[in-house]
């Protein structure tokens, strides 16, 4: 009796594998496999069931191995061809037409998966390649793919869940590595420092840079969740093995009253003049000069804030563009398109948007809100910010314009789809599931039109600081991303003259929709600004919301240290003494603006 042919034995397999007997489908492959070495379909399958019967190392090896006799090699490395040419196109149609020759082709998936990412289509290349994943389970290559996928489309926790899966897959460093980022980045901090011991196992043999940047993140999670020595053991294991790593010597100035020693403060300094990159001795200046704050008056310490911040690059044509989007913005949301909105819906829990400038005192609000038993805390959000983007992709298809061109036309049922969006992505950053939960993304101030028609239960609170105070801390500040303005005062001062013209239109355009709090009235009065807050928001007051700093909750934000005191007024006026050195900051600010900083000190 003949042996069965590759057609027949891949049946019999399939059959036995839909009938949930993968052990028996497994002994058929095998001596499958070793008949004809070159069996590709049978050793895809031979894979998937090792992973479905928990054989997970032994899944990867045999998918790996499967490359070896791919039949389609040739057309792949076409494909890898033609996309070094920039003809996307042209290697999807070499893909496609390998999907029609009979199966799922992995590397055809990933080819259409990654011109679907270039091309800005992040939810066609998920449905693409989660078909693939659905076939090739221990297939790393797709999977790896689709958290690119998941991080794109703004679908966190499915980007975290991937990460996981490719660590279940091969627990290798660079696994943990990429799992580890996204826990940090997207406030998981618990499952963070559980995966952490895992890497800092692995990490032994590796670099010493890498090991100072896993102690480095480390260091940072013990911050933010209030292990300040634990947190600064690690920060200095981090410079133990790489003194220049300005990350971590940011991360202990940013204690604000870390007493540096005198040899750190000299190995400190002399980084700012080494051969490290323009970034790097940036950021090692501005840890310089919180080091020097300690130690000197504010003029003499402003003069180093001034030396970080000409070490980095600030472009005039990035502050022109936002002021530019924000006039954009008024322009788009016309009375008749604010009018349009989402039905209310009044299961579902109430977002609080606590939006501002940086360095506002928003972190100090979100610390005294998330203190209050109904309200949960969660961090600067992404989200809403994915969620426009995911919105602006659903006006393209569905109007074939972009999301402002066509706010107008919107629908309701439209407008619910894109609130339950932003409901569904958010639920990672609140698992209590508390009926109120801040977000404290602070340019969502962009966006409080976009909130008000798809979130109409939302609450909006807008906290404003004087200006000069504002502008000082802004640029005594390194931020490692999205604050490009906060390094020049000129450019603080046009931003923040825009942000005021925005937010004077949403307040005339919304009246009554945007609750405008004041630091400094907050922190001379806190007692009458929160129980009014807390009304607007129709919550009673609870004096655990004075009682703040207390609070055991993890808090990201530079203020992490400050919100961990009781509240204070050391932040008025801070910008006083420094006056002379602010002619910059003044002159760009509106007159009444800084009028405004001046009575609110006198």
């Amino acid at each position: 009796m003949s042996f069965p042919s590759q057609p027949q034995l891949f049946k019999q397999a399939q059959t036995l594998a839909q009938s949930g007997k993968q052990a028996d489908a497994i002994k058929v492959l095998y001596q499958g496999v070793r008949h004809y070495p070159d069996f590709y379909a049978g050793w895809l399958l031979f894979s998937r069931c090792l992973f479905e019967t928990g054989h997970i190392k032994e899944a990867v090896q045999v998918a790996q191995h499967a490359d070896n006799v791919d039949p389609c090699e040739r057309e792949f490395q076409r494909i890898q061809a033609l996309m070094q040419q920039s003809k996307p196109t042209d290697a999807a149609e070499v893909a496609r037409n390998m999907l029609v020759q009979g199966c799922l082709h992995p590397k055809a998936l990933f080819t259409l998966g990654s011109i679907a990412l270039q091309q800005q289509q992040p939810e066609y290349a998920i449905e693409l390649l989660a078909s693939g994943i659905a076939q090739y389970p221990a297939n790393m290559t797709l999977q790896r793919l689709i958290g690119d996928a998941y991080l794109q489309s703004g679908q966190y926790a499915n980007a975290i869940h991937s990460a996981e899966a490719l660590v279940r897959l091969d627990t290798r460093f660079d696994n943990l590595w990429r799992l580890l980022g996204l826990l940090f980045k997207y406030g998981q901090y618990e499952a963070f420092l559980t995966y952490c011991q895992q890497a800092e196992s692995l990490a032994e043999p590796l670099q010493a840079d890498i090991k100072s940047q896993l102690a480095l993140l480390k260091g940072q999670v013990l911050r933010i969740t209030g292990k300040r020595e634990d947190s600064i053991s690690a920060l200095k294991l981090s410079l133990h093995y790489n003194p220049k790593n300005a990350d971590a010597w940011l991360a202990l100035a940013d204690f604000k009253d870390y007493l540096f020693s005198a040899a750190e403060a000299e190995q400190l300094g002399a980084l700012i003049s080494s051969h490290l990159s323009e970034q790097q001795r940036c950021t090692a200046a501005f840890a310089y000069a919180r080091l020097q704050e300690q130690l000197s008056t504010p003029k003499e310490s402003f003069k180093h804030y001034a030396a970080a911040n000409k070490l980095h690059a600030a472009r005039q044509s990035q502050i022109n563009a936002i002021a530019q989007e924000f006039k954009h913005i008024e322009r788009s949301y016309t009375a008749p398109a604010l009018s349009i909105q989402a039905e209310v819906n009044t299961a579902a829990p109430v977002p609080v948007f606590i939006v501002g400038l940086p360095r506002s005192g928003s972190t100090l609000v979100d610390q005294m809100l998330a203190s209050h038993s109904q309200v949960e805390g969660t961090m600067e959000q992404p989200t809403l910010l994915a969620v426009e983007q995911w919105a602006n992709r659903f006006a393209q298809q569905q109007y074939k314009q972009p999301l402002l061109s066509v706010i107008d036309q919107l629908t309701p049922a439209d407008l619910a789809k894109i609130g339950n969006r932003y409901l569904e992505e958010s639920a990672l950053f609140r698992p209590t599931g508390s009926r109120f939960f801040t977000d404290k993304q602070p340019f969502n101030f962009r966006l409080v039109g976009l909130i008000h028609k798809i979130l109409p239960q939302a609450i909006i609170i807008d906290v404003v600081r004087n200006p000069m105070d504002c502008g000082l801390s802004l640029y005594k500040q390194y931020f490692h991303s999205g604050v490009s303005f906060s390094y020049d005062q000129n450019h603080i001062g046009e931003i923040y003259n825009a942000y005021t013209d925005l937010m004077t239109y949403w307040q005339n355009a919304l009246p009554g929709k945007v609750y405008r709090l004041e630091y400094e009235s907050l922190v001379s009065n806190p007692d009458l600004q929160l129980t009014q807050l807390l009304n607007h928001i129709g919550l009673a007051f609870e004096p655990a919301c004075l009682a703040f700093h207390n609070s055991p909750r993890p808090v990201h934000t530079a203020s992490s240290e400050q919100v961990r005191q009781p509240i204070n007024r050391n932040g008025l006026g801070s910008w006083l003494p420094v006056a002379d050195e602010l002619e910059t900051l003044k002159h760009s600010l509106r007159s009444d603006l800084y009028a405004q900083s001046v009575t609110s000190n006198q």
